[in-house]
């Protein structure tokens, strides 16, 4: 009996669930409907967190140029498309379901039962992307390729030059060497000479990575961790110290299978380990005797090389040959040095550059196309030459070097080539800084905007470069060999302007009669309460990143001359109440500064430029509006910038140029409310140079364009990924805009006049030409980004009518997530000069697009260089029938 009853209790049991459990859940969506759909808005409430969480990584890895994984952007978009398309639509039907049928007499059963199996369905789908979304990294960086092609002219021409070369190659190729030594006198050409290896061994494949970094007489330890973790492509935080960066960068260096790391110019003793660098103890902690860690280092000094770096191998670089410095001179100077009348002269010169490369390329430059008596003028100043002799210089190159100073041409040049003395030895000068401080001492002649200083700028710098006195550094900077910049820094002194290199130098050789002063990066902990130098003009301080300095409240006093001060990474709890003492300011920068309360800025009353780039300024008060000779405004990167005073920046009536990218955002939709608004910006009619980031498009005023702009970069949505290394050009970025905000007429003025237009994420948009443009075909257009925009079936297309004369110079069009992109070109060109100067198309994630390029489009790409395409799930061929 017992045997029995278990038969019938199991059967039952399996009866129930099998066939009641399948039952019991149907019937469950009808009477636990809205539960199901309370449960599944908690779940999109957590994916929305969870994909914030995301998401943050994500803009930050993007801003620092990093590629983010598919898998990453895939989550992303699929937790968008979740949200959407099925919680929405869910959601969006509980109130069709609470409604009865039958003349209100019973309840919506099918309905109930429908909405609530959805929900159930959605909130599985929904709790498996949450779990898909625990990503340990985000984003990696993108190898950078080089394609340069790599040119041997500067040794294939000296055999001096080619042997060490060679020499140094063949010892790189030893596993058991770790480090290696170039010495010899400065400006011998030192530099050049491990540049060129670096190339060679990239090229060879002997390593897999090479850095360079330039150590300078003043080592920093956190300026050289930093240019190793640029080419490294590792991040640092803010808050790290020196012995993290250590660490991190010696785990980073462990990572890299073979790695060649120069370090040009040392003086003295550099402790690698405290820079981060694994010299020693790289290849015994690893099985594969091809990782190594290789150090390659130049000086001035064999004996640094030798005692205190203990380098392995070490090469000694001697001067040129008089047949070499010949040859060299010959081939700058032309065909002058051949003639008879010359070749005496030119012979006497050449062997007083005692074959150093840098002083045979200066003075050559400076007597290229010069006439007879020029030539003879200069020997005869080169053999009376009296000049100072600097520690480690030879006297007749410093005289060279002069001479080729006191041959530029204007005072200008001269000046500006002076104002490069007063920067820290080996560090970029940014173009920019050169243009402030000319325009604060009114250095430059007729000129009379800031546009116009800036070309009067690179036109001398370009000159300078001409005579061989500057180098190219990276976009918009220049540098000076460290041979130049020794004598620079003397002819400065001449002038009374002096660069400071300590404290008691400061109080020693400054006198009342300077009229420059400047503080590069040197450890000075503490500043005289006064100082006093009524003619100074230009005073500059460039505080370590770890500098506790501060400025006495009246360190100004006396100083009524002064016309440029930059401050850089100085605290102010308060700034100094002598400021106000400096009536014939012109120019104040307080660049990634602690400030507090500027008001008393406002008293600066011949102000012409004020930068608060990369501080940590939070309101702009209205005090500021009584500088009305403004002509720049710069707020770059003021990321705690919250307030400016209603009315501020509409009385700076000459202002020329507003820059406000990653800064302030918090626009009033009218005047009159606690901050600024856009209105204010119509009344500076002498605007040439915007940026801008406007979160809400529908406050943009209609005619803000009316504003002759030569130069905007005009950010508008929810843009954050802000990039900062921007070409002068025309820019505009949209994002997350719906096109009844966007095609107001302003705008359409704003994109007719664009180079540079981003397109995210539009809403409404079917057609990018003609819906946007108005039928005007953005002539004035160079490159085009447009993706995360799914409604959008067709580049180029119009209804009814031929398309032409499109796209005319266009140079790059990037089409990312577009997936209901059918067509690139909808219509047949018939115009020669349609996309007639297109020379790159990137292509990825469109999955309905069939073919690239329509017949008539494809003719015209005569200039296309790159095709890159992926992800593109129907593509089938690259030309096709349009």
């Amino acid at each position: 009996m017992e045997i029995l009853s278990a038969v019938v209790s199991g059967f039952a049991s399996k009866f129930a669930e099998v066939f009641l459990g399948p039952i019991r859940r149907e019937i469950s969506y009808v009477f636990n409907y809205q539960s199901n759909v309370e449960e599944l808005r908690t779940l999109d409430k957590e994916l929305a967190y969870k994909r914030e969480m995301v998401e943050q990584p994500v803009i930050q890895a993007r801003r620092q140029g990093d590629e983010i994984y598919k898998g990453v952007e895939d989550w992303l978009n699929n937790v968008d498309d979740f949200t959407e398309d099925v919680v929405k639509s869910i959601t969006g039907g509980e109130d069709e379901a609470k409604k009865r049928c039958f003349k209100g007499l019973c309840p919506n059963l099918i309905k109930r039962y429908s909405l609530g199996k959805k929900a159930v369905t959605a909130a599985k789908e929904g709790a498996d992307l949450l779990g898909m979304g625990n990503f340990g990294t985000v984003s990696f960086r993108p190898t950078v390729e080089r394609t340069t092609p790599v040119s041997y002219t500067a040794y294939e021409q000296f055999d001096s030059r080619m042997k060490i070369f060679q020499n140094i190659m063949e010892v790189l190729k030893d596993t058991n060497v770790g480090m290696i030594g170039v010495y010899g006198v400065n400006g011998v050409g030192k530099t050049t000479l491990v540049k060129q290896i670096a190339m060679q061994v990239i090229e060879d494949k002997l390593f897999d990575k090479v850095v360079f970094v330039e150590v300078t007489q003043t080592p920093d330890l956190q300026t050289i961790q930093n240019k190793l973790s640029s080419d490294l492509e590792l991040e640092f935080k803010q808050n790290e110290n020196v012995f993290q960066r250590a660490e991190k960068l010696r785990q980073r260096l462990k990572n890299v299978k073979r790695v060649l790391v120069i370090l040009d110019n040392i003086w003295k003793l550099l402790n690698l380990d405290a820079v981060g660098i694994p010299f020693g103890d790289v290849k015994k902690e690893r099985n594969d005797d091809r990782s190594r860690c290789t150090v390659l280092l130049t000086s001035r000094n064999r004996d640094v090389l030798c005692n205190d770096m203990n380098s392995q191998k070490i090469f000694l670089i001697e001067v040129l040959s008089y047949e070499e410095a010949w040859c060299l001179f010959e081939k700058i100077v032309g065909d002058s040095a051949k003639a008879s009348d010359f070749r005496v002269i030119a012979d006497e010169i050449v062997r007083r550059c005692g074959g150093l490369p840098v002083a045979i390329k200066t003075i050559a430059n400076a007597l290229k196309n010069k006439r007879l008596y020029v030539w003879n003028d200069s020997l005869e100043r080169l053999r009376n030459s009296t000049s100072r002799q600097i520690h480690g210089m030879e006297e007749n190159v410093y005289s060279s070097i002069e001479l080729s100073y006191s041959f530029l041409k204007s005072e200008e040049e001269k000046s500006m080539f002076r104002l490069c003395a007063l920067r820290k030895d080996g560090s970029p000068i940014p173009i920019d800084d050169l243009m402030r401080y000319g325009i604060g001492l009114g250095l430059f002649s007729n000129v009379r905007t800031s546009e116009a200083a800036r070309n009067r700028v690179y036109t001398l710098v370009d000159n300078l470069k001409a005579s061989s006195l500057l180098l190219d550094g990276d976009k918009d900077e220049v540098k000076l060999h460290d041979i130049i910049y020794a004598v620079a820094v003397s002819i400065a002194r001449d002038e009374f302007m002096f660069n400071i290199q300590s404290k008691d130098e400061l109080k020693d050789k400054t006198q009342k009669d300077s009229i420059a002063i400047s503080l590069p990066n040197r450890d000075i902990d503490e500043l005289p309460e006064r100082l006093e130098c009524p003619k100074l003009s230009l005073f500059l301080l460039f505080a370590k990143y770890d500098s506790s300095l501060k400025i006495p409240d009246l360190f100004f006093e006396g100083m009524n001359e002064l016309r440029v001060v930059h401050f850089t990474r100085t605290c102010f709890l308060s700034l100094p109440s002598s400021l106000v003492c400096l009536i014939n300011l012109r120019t104040l920068s307080l660049e990634g500064c602690q400030v507090g309360d500027v008001a008393i800025v406002g008293q600066l009353k011949k102000l012409e430029i004020l930068s608060f780039r990369n501080s940590d300024i939070q309101q702009l008060p209205r005090e500021i509006g009584q500088l009305v000779q403004l002509r720049q405004l710069d707020l770059r990167n003021c990321r705690r910038l919250q307030a400016i005073a209603p009315n501020v920046i509409s009385k700076l009536s000459r202002l020329e140029e507003l820059y406000m990218g990653d800064s302030f955002s918090q626009w009033e939709k009218v005047e009159g409310g606690s901050n600024a608004s856009l209105v204010e910006l119509k009344g500076l009619s002498k605007l040439t140079t915007l940026e801008i980031h406007i979160r809400d498009a529908r406050i943009m005023p209609q005619d803000l364009i009316s504003m002759k702009l030569e130069i905007f970069r005009m950010f508008i949505g929810n843009v954050v990924d802000w990039y900062h290394k921007f070409e002068r050009s025309r820019l505009v970025k949209l994002d997350k805009l719906e096109k009844n905000i966007l095609l107001g007429q302003g705008m359409k003025m704003f994109l007719k006049r664009t180079e540079d237009l981003y397109l995210h994420d539009l809403k409404g948009f079917q057609n990018v030409v003609h819906e946007l443009d108005d039928g005007e075909v953005f002539s004035e257009l160079k490159h085009l980004h447009v993706e995360h925009s799914y409604e959008i079936l067709h580049i180029v297309s119009s209804i009814g009518q031929v398309c032409c004369k499109v796209f005319l110079l266009l140079e790059s069009l990037s089409l990312c997530r577009l997936f209901n992109l059918e067509k690139i070109c909808h219509n047949r060109l018939h115009e020669d000069e349609s996309f007639s100067n297109l020379r790159i198309i990137k292509v990825g994630e469109c999955d309905k697009l069939r073919h690239l390029f329509s017949f008539s489009m494809a003719k015209n790409l005569l200039q296309l260089q790159k095709i890159s395409v992926f992800d593109c799930k129907s593509l089938e061929i690259i030309v096709g029938k349009c």
